[in-house]
């Protein structure tokens, strides 16, 4: 009888109490690793071996709050994964390496390597820190997973790793149909709704969020037409307070912009669904998970062609190029046509489910499963 291959998935991430962007993949590949009965997996918070029950309360809370607590006492009860019993496993960590080396065989994903290819958008700490610490995190892993084509060139163009020791593992977007049919019973009752644009992403400054300010100083008349509404948790660099410094010298009413900071998954996808269309005007991004998950809900999306963003969901965007007003001006007007002509065709739940289906996080759990049993 064959003994199943021993996998160890760092799930730190999920520590975090308000899930966005990594935590979120972390728990996809979790919840899919939970019920994979051809492969041990080993829950850990860097080499502490993790209960499945706290794992699950967190994927069922879709939050770590209460986490660290439940974690000190589990310090004190478990001893880490002996060095010579991590010799004989594999090792996942979506983000970050706690250890080095520590593990048989390891692999690392990289998300996006944005402090080193846009240092302007980041501080000199942050930089060098990220530039020195991935460095080492890619030099020591067997396997490097890469969220898009565009970061994995980055990757071998920056840190030299070989492309044989690399691949595309493509993330996903999944949505509750409960909450996809609370969304669509809000758009059939869109006479209550005010007509918004949504502006996907946390706010910092590599998010071009100051572009919607100049297009709206240009063409005052959109947001008459039109509110603003920026979808995502604050950032870096006070990248909030930039933007209503400007706002200022627009000539646009304040009420006309919204920022909602964090949102829940429910709140999310109501905001996108009752959304006229969406903007996505980032200098760079590893991947464009917002990208994604607009497209899956049907919604257009001006979206800017740096980087990985054309891989995402092409069909449904509206490309421009980030650092130009006049194609940016140009993008929104085809979008506005554009998601006029799909309001009159109203989507049904199957619509959206059907659409969202070859997108899901299966084919990205898949990637790493057959990762690790060839190991």
């Amino acid at each position: 009888m064959s003994t199943l291959r021993k996998a160890v998935l760092d799930v730190s991430a999920l520590f975090e109490e308000t899930w966005t962007g990594i935590p979120n993949v972390v728990a996809a590949i979790a919840e899919r690793a939970l019920t994979d009965d051809g492969i041990d997996w080993i829950f850990t918070y860097e080499t502490i071996p993790l209960p499945r029950d706290l794992v699950q309360r967190f994927l069922r809370l879709r939050s770590g709050a209460g986490g660290l607590p439940a974690l000190s006492q589990l310090a004190w009860d478990r001893q880490p994964i002996p060095f010579d019993e991590a010799q004989a496993m594999v090792a996942l960590f979506p983000n970050i390496k706690p250890v080095r080396g520590y593990f048989g065989t390891e692999a690392i994903i990289v998300h996006d390597l944005s402090p080193v290819t846009t240092p302007q958008f980041h501080n000199a700490d942050n930089i060098f820190h990220f530039a020195n610490r991935i460095r080492e995190d890619i030099a020591t892993s067997d396997h490097v997973f890469c969220v898009s084509k565009a970061t994995m060139g980055d990757v071998h163009a920056y840190f030299e790793k070989p492309m044989e020791q690399m691949s595309v593992l493509r993330l996903g977007a999944e949505f509750d149909p409960a909450e996809l049919s609370a969304g669509l019973l809000q758009v059939r009752q869109g006479a209550r709704v005010e007509p918004y644009v949504a502006v996907i992403g946390t706010l910092e400054p590599r998010k071009n969020g100051g572009l919607i300010f100049d297009y709206l100083a240009q063409n005052p008349g959109f947001a008459h037409q039109y509110k603003m509404v920026f979808i995502g948790r604050d950032g870096w660099l006070d990248e909030k307070g930039r933007l209503m410094e400007r706002l200022r010298h627009v000539g646009v009413s304040a009420d006309r912009i919204q920022f909602t900071g964090f949102v829940s998954n429910t709140e999310r996808t109501a905001l996108l669904l009752n959304s006229a269309f969406c903007i996505y005007p980032s200098f760079f991004e590893g991947f464009g998970l917002p990208v994604l998950e607009a497209g899956a809900l049907g919604k257009i999306t001006v979206c800017s062609n740096s980087s990985s963003m054309p891989e995402v969901f092409p069909e449904q965007c509206v490309f421009f190029d980030p650092g130009e007003m006049y194609e940016f001006a140009q993008a929104m007007r085809i979008a506005e046509l554009r998601a006029a002509q799909t309001r009159s065709r109203q989507q049904s739940l199957s619509d959206i489910l059907e659409r969202a289906a070859p997108h899901g996080w299966d084919a990205c759990y898949a990637g790493v499963a057959q990762w690790v049993k060839q190991q």
